[in-house]
């Protein structure tokens, strides 16, 4: 939700920062494989316990994940294959940073593994809308808001690396808003499909 309420607002320091990689010759998908590097990264630091050293390659990895996207538009090379890869390798980033965490503080596996179920429904849900709606947007699909998108995520893993003791409580609050998103924008596509037959 953050990242559809805010990002117009930030959109121009995006746009600096995108024109000066065009100016580099540096394209989209070179960008995207980036920001899986620096995301995977976070994920190693956070199970060796450097913390904040994880915390600024996750953060950076998102930076590149807007970037990428931003590029793409300012050159003209928006791609439907593109776009899925990006939010492929953004949810394996998530999964791999949660493995991180589940190396240094296995104590809380249980909520581990329900982030790892409610991703692959609330995943599979998105999947779908961007199938079925049409694309009215700037970007390369239809991207249905949710209550919990990429800024949230980020967010969390966040507090989870600076409140180890609290990861428990903090990753089971927002496997239950992932799974509200989910089940939500479940219900708009069987509402949508319903109203198709």
């Amino acid at each position: 939700m953050i990242d559809t309420k805010c990002r117009a607002k930030f959109q121009p320091i995006f746009n600096m920062m995108a024109k000066q990689l065009v100016m580099l010759n540096i394209t989209p998908k070179s960008i995207t494989w980036l920001a899986f590097g620096v995301g995977t990264l976070a994920s190693f630091f956070a199970a060796g316990g450097w913390m904040i050293s994880s915390i600024l390659s996750l953060w950076l990895s998102g930076l590149l994940d807007v970037l990428d996207g931003t590029v793409a538009r300012l050159t003209g090379k928006t791609s439907k294959g593109g776009a899925y890869m990006d939010l492929i390798l953004d949810r394996m980033v998530e999964a791999i940073y949660i493995l991180g965490f589940t190396y240094r503080f296995p104590q809380a596996n249980y909520a581990y593994f329900l982030f790892y179920i409610v991703v692959i429904f609330n995943f599979t849900t998105f999947i779908v809308a961007g199938a079925l709606f049409e694309n009215n947007g700037v970007k390369s699909m239809h991207y249905d808001i949710g209550i919990a998108e990429r800024t949230e995520t980020f967010i969390v893993f966040t507090l989870m690396a600076l409140l180890p003791s609290y990861i428990f409580p903090i990753l089971m609050t927002f496997n239950a808003i992932i799974l509200m998103t989910g089940i939500i924008r479940f219900r708009v596509v069987l509402k949508y499909c319903k109203s198709m037959e």
